[in-house]
């Protein structure tokens, strides 16, 4: 168990290795917005049907405005962070950028102005919105479902935390 552990705690960080890459692409700071505000604890655990425990902190606040994360099941991961808004084409450098780390991206049509998934590996997923006034990113791991079998449950939560913004 600690090997695994180890291991989803190295994706989680490399994962997030690419956040810091947005702070010289962020557009002028906007008020701050509280990313625990924009989904509770209750609304993620009945989305994804497995428990949500304890808040956690993993440092991925130190490239965001705001970050909220919790554990999911045992070992699970879900976390959602908020930066100020990002230049028009912020997504398009994001995904090339992805590409050149040979990060499998897929584009998800139809949440906020531009959104995007990446896979960084293990079974995780991070669902990457761009909106007229905040960039947010949703990374999830879940233990038992796939990277598809989460993909819906990820979109209905970015849907969600967008209407609190």
């Amino acid at each position: 168990m600690f090997d695994r552990s180890h291991r989803l705690l190295k994706v989680v960080l490399f994962a997030l290795v690419l956040l810091p890459f947005s702070t010289a692409l962020l557009a002028a700071q906007t008020k701050n917005i509280d990313s625990c505000s924009l989904l509770n604890k209750a609304q993620i655990q009945d989305v994804i049907g497995q428990p949500v425990k304890e808040k956690v902190n993993t440092g991925a606040g130190r490239a965001a405005n705001s970050a909220c994360e919790y554990v999911i099941g045992d070992y699970g991961v879900f976390s959602l962070l908020v930066t100020s808004p990002v230049a028009a084409n912020y997504a398009d450098v994001l995904i090339a950028t992805m590409k050149k780390s040979n990060m499998k991206t897929v584009d998800a049509p139809g949440i906020g102005d531009r959104s995007f998934f990446s896979m960084p590996g293990y079974g995780m997923i991070q669902l990457n919105t761009v909106s007229k006034s905040a960039y947010l990113i949703i990374t999830m791991l879940v233990p038992g479902l796939t990277e598809e079998a989460l993909k819906p449950h990820a979109e209905k939560l970015m849907k969600l935390a967008l209407t609190k913004l």
